[in-house]
C-alpha cells in the first residue's frame, strides 16, 4: 500500500487527550493509527450522509455542465452515489439544499 504523509497540527490539549487515551488503552499502537482510524470512521459516517450525497451531486453536475468532467466518470460518481443513499433522503437533502442555497441569495 502506497502511503502520503500528513502533517496535522492540534491543540495541546487534543494531543494530549489522544495520547491519553493510547496509553490507558492500548487500542492503538500510536497517534497515527488512532489518526487513520479516525479519518476512515468520518468518512464512512460523511458517505451515508445524505446531505453530503447531495452536496457530491450538485459539485459533479456542475462539472458536467461545465465540460469539467467527462460523461464517464458523471455516470459512474452518480451510480456510487446512489447505491450510497436512499433516494427519498437523497430528494429531500437536494430540495432542502437548494431552498437553503436560494434563501442565501435572497438575503445578500
Amino acid at each position: 500500500m502506497e502511503y502520503a504523509n500528513v502533517s496535522v497540527r492540534f491543540p495541546s490539549r487534543l494531543d494530549t487527550e489522544i495520547e491519553q487515551l493510547i496509553e490507558e488503552t492500548e487500542l492503538y499502537t500510536n497517534k497515527s493509527e488512532f489518526v487513520k482510524e479516525a479519518c476512515r470512521a468520518r468518512l464512512t459516517e460523511l458517505q451515508r450522509e445524505p446531505t453530503v450525497a447531495a452536496l457530491r451531486l450538485e459539485r459533479l453536475l456542475a462539472r458536467a455542465e461545465s465540460d469539467q468532467t467527462d460523461r464517464e466518470t458523471v455516470d459512474s460518481r452518480l451510480s456510487e452515489l446512489a447505491a450510497a443513499v436512499d433516494d427519498d433522503d437523497l430528494q429531500s437533502a437536494v430540495t432542502t439544499a437548494r431552498e437553503e442555497t436560494a434563501e442565501r441569495l435572497l438575503d445578500e
